[in-house]
């Protein structure tokens, strides 16, 4: 995606949300994975460290469906183990733009609800550097899509659900020497956990 894409979409979001200023509600999601994985291309057989941020602004559709625009910052941090000769480190920021759709329709009590979530994060800016024995390099630009899908009960402000999220993050310009072979730096991860929110 160009940068003039990104911004395009990043503009449209702000114009939308300073229209519908006065129904705005936002939400503040706590994420827990339980089952992750994470693989790096350029970084074979090392662990990936994580931390995420998310906030929400969430839009009336209809009744029971919110547009949700909102913010990812996505931080990381890797490693080779000391068997690799040709050691490297990284460290990976992405600031990510958040556009999805929820739904809250399903009544289970007359206080609590079904809930279900969808949305798609595309990278708006990043950073990466990796450095080691052979190398050192900085991204120049990061490009890819994230997706995230909740479901759960909500009762009240308060929210327990269920999530999957994957990330495709690809740093371009940024590499590393393998066996002599320049190789690209991206990321790829899946994880599964609980999820807590909190709208106000």
């Amino acid at each position: 995606m160009n940068t003039t894409l990104k911004k395009f979409i990043l503009t449209t979001a702000l114009l939308f949300i300073s229209y519908q200023a006065m129904a705005v509600k936002a939400k503040i999601r706590f994420l827990f994975p339980i089952n992750t994985k994470h693989t790096t291309d350029g970084f074979p057989d090392s662990t990936l460290q994580t931390s995420e941020f998310v906030l929400a602004f969430l839009m009336p559709v209809s009744r029971d469906t919110q547009l949700d625009l909102g913010y990812s910052y996505f931080n990381a941090r890797i490693e080779d183990s000391n068997e690799v000769s040709d050691k490297y480190s990284g460290v990976f920021r992405a600031h990510l733009f958040q556009v999805g759709a929820g739904y809250s329709g399903f009544k289970i009590t007359r206080t609590i609800s079904l809930i279900v979530d969808l949305a798609v994060r595309i990278p708006i800016s990043g950073q990466g550097e990796v450095k080691g024995s052979q190398n050192n390099s900085e991204a120049k630009s990061i490009s890819g899509m994230g997706y995230f899908i909740n479901s759960g009960a909500a009762y009240g402000n308060l929210e327990i659900t269920i999530f999957y999220q994957k990330r495709d993050l690809s740093f371009d310009g940024l590499t590393v020497l393998r066996n002599g072979e320049n190789e690209d730096v991206a990321i790829h991860s899946t994880e599964y956990g609980l999820g807590f929110g909190y709208t106000f």
